[in-house]
């Protein structure tokens, strides 16, 4: 069991006491704050005292898991900042749980602050309609002050562009770019162009002879373009048809590769979608379990629910004792206390014997989930000693005779514990009876 503490900005000296793993009805809870510091350790609703006292919250709500409890200022103005322990009480069973709960610092109710008041709040009182809710809280909020507005700067002072003068006349160093000759030769446009070749023989007007196929190839020689030497074969436009080349092929594999990626894994989701269990049945053969589709694991089912569903079957005293030792090895001690508790009710001695040492606090069973109360164990000892159970008189005369918390030692009756246990043949009550030197 956990618990964490949500202070609540909104009300002063009040918060949320959230205990997780907490699996009991939230009607008639009460909590118990402990402090290590000082006698008076104990925390009622007139302020710490030396008794044990138990509180009733404001509210209790509970959620998936856990209990809410909304305490207000008799519990937030005293523990604020201090680590303290906490225990919870059930009624008619007792002590359920206990931890250590680190409470945080936080605005009491008797805090003072102009923008956030609590009505009939002084700077040094609190409320204290805790339990009862017969001082209601109400918060009042202030209207906050207007902030002053900032004064403007000093305007700054622009200095305006010189106006921009064209000289009458340019100087003599001044002198035109030349031209940039053109790439390419463009004739007149009275002049047309000469067809580059005629069938027939015929040489054209430069006097170039006639085109013929399969004949010498053409002229290679360095051309200009732009000012730059360039071989024929290698123009912008022939430039520009190999890039687009260059750039299609890439984007082809890059198609290629995101449709196969794809695929792969399409038909891999398709097939874990589809054939779950074969995963499943691989899984298990080596080992591992990678798959849990195939069979979906169930929750737990909570310890006071098995234990209801058992005494629900009305079984006999003997199978409670048996059931109660049986949840205990399987390290389900919440379940087996109420079947033993309910083996006790029914009047069986050994299970008033089992049930006992739920509260034992010398022989307590290892992860009990109530607190160790001296006097409870005694009395179900007793109910134990009435069926002459040799183990049941040797716990009591250990109690009597070490004392506990709220529960003095007396020797006379350990004695006369031990010494019944004793002629029932329990040899370790013999070597305490020795011990405590009785006669």
């Amino acid at each position: 069991m956990r618990a964490e503490v949500t202070p609540k900005p909104e009300l002063p000296g009040h918060a949320v006491l959230r205990v997780h793993d907490l699996n009991v009805a939230p009607d008639g809870l009460t909590i118990c704050i402990e402090r290590r510091q000082g006698p008076e350790k104990y925390l009622a609703d007139s302020g710490w005292q030396r008794s044990e006292s138990w509180l009733a919250p404001e509210r209790i709500e509970s959620f998936g898991g856990g209990i809410d409890f909304h305490v207000g200022p008799v519990v937030c103005d005293m523990v604020a900042g201090l680590t303290v322990r906490l225990s919870i009480k059930e009624p008619g069973v007792g002590n359920v749980g206990a931890t250590v709960v680190p409470w945080p610092s936080m605005q009491t109710s008797g805090a003072y602050d102009p923008n956030r008041m609590v009505t009939g709040d002084t700077a040094s009182g609190t409320d204290r309609g805790f339990a009862t809710g017969s001082a209601p809280t109400t918060v009042v909020r202030l209207p906050e002050a207007l902030m002053p507005r900032p004064a403007e700067p000093p305007p700054t002072q622009v200095q305006m562009p010189q106006p921009f003068v064209v000289p009458e006349q340019l100087p003599q160093q001044f002198q035109p770019a030349p031209e940039v000759p053109p790439a390419f030769h463009v004739p007149p446009q009275d002049q047309q162009m000469a067809p580059p070749f005629q069938y027939g023989g015929q040489q054209d007007q430069h006097g170039a002879p006639p085109f013929q196929f399969g004949g010498p190839p053409p002229d290679t020689s360095p051309a200009t373009v732009f000012g730059q030497h360039l071989p024929s074969y290698e123009t912008p436009v022939d430039r520009y048809e190999e890039v687009e080349k260059k750039g299609s092929v890439g984007k082809w594999i890059a198609i290629i590769f995101i449709t196969i990626v794809v695929l792969v894994g399409a038909g891999g989701a398709a097939y874990w979608w589809f054939e779950p269990c074969g995963f499943c049945d691989l899984s298990k053969q080596v080992g591992l379990e990678i798959c849990g589709r195939c069979v979906a694991p169930e929750p737990p089912v909570p310890e006071r629910v098995l234990a209801d569903r058992f005494l629900k079957t009305n079984p006999a005293t003997a199978a409670m004792v048996e059931q109660c030792r049986a949840f205990r090895r399987d390290d389900k001690h919440t379940a087996g206390f109420f079947v033993c508790r309910a083996a006790a009710e029914a009047g069986d001695p050994v299970g008033a014997m089992e049930y006992a040492t739920y509260y034992d606090p010398i022989n307590q069973v290892p992860r009990s989930p109530v607190l160790p109360d001296a006097a409870v164990a005694v009395r179900y000892y007793e109910e134990a000693a009435k069926g002459d159970l040799p183990l049941a008189l040797r716990r009591l005369g250990e109690i009597y005779a070490k004392g506990a918390d709220n529960f003095p030692a007396d020797r006379t009756k350990a004695c006369e514990w031990l010494s019944k246990a004793t002629d029932k043949g329990d040899t370790e009550a013999k070597t305490l009876f020795a011990e405590l030197q009785c006669r």
